[in-house]
């Protein structure tokens, strides 16, 4: 009697752990006919076909990469709702970051730029004397000044 209940708990341990391969296989896959929704979310015909060959798969003991493999190969990447990270991909993965770090490189780089040539002006102007006629001009201002 205890064998009995032991391979229950066994036979239904795998289902759990086959059920959850299959979740996740099938919330990987693309529905070809629904647009943006994943194989598991998807109640279109292609989504049920697709969904029971991968269960029939994972019942069959192939492995998650195999049972990828058969739908890439049956449908093309454009069925993985994240395309592997390899090859050409990998370039359209890290070309957001790339362009992220030369846009804040640029940014710094320019503003640093501005920062320098402002202050040069700013000690230009500092530096530069009065020429005597600015020193007349304004010593008069001072002088309407202080009178009002």
């Amino acid at each position: 009697m205890g064998i009995f209940f032991w391979t229950l708990a066994v036979q239904s341990q795998d289902t759990l752990e086959q059920q959850g391969r299959i979740k996740a296989l099938v919330d990987e896959l693309r529905c070809p006919t629904c647009q943006g929704l994943s194989v598991k979310d998807s109640e279109a015909g292609f989504s049920v076909s697709i969904r029971n060959k991968a269960e029939e798969m994972v019942r069959q003991g192939y492995s998650d990469d195999e049972i990828r493999g058969f739908f890439v190969k049956r449908y093309g990447e454009w069925i993985l709702r994240a395309p592997p990270k390899e090859g050409f991909n990998l370039i359209l993965w890290a070309l957001p970051g790339a362009a992220i770090l030369f846009g804040l490189w640029m940014v710094f780089t320019k503003s640093r730029r501005w920062v320098e040539i402002e202050g040069k002006e700013v000690k230009q102007e500092l530096s530069r004397t009065l020429s005597e006629e600015e020193e007349n001009l304004v010593r008069q201002d001072l002088e309407r000044f202080r009178q009002s």
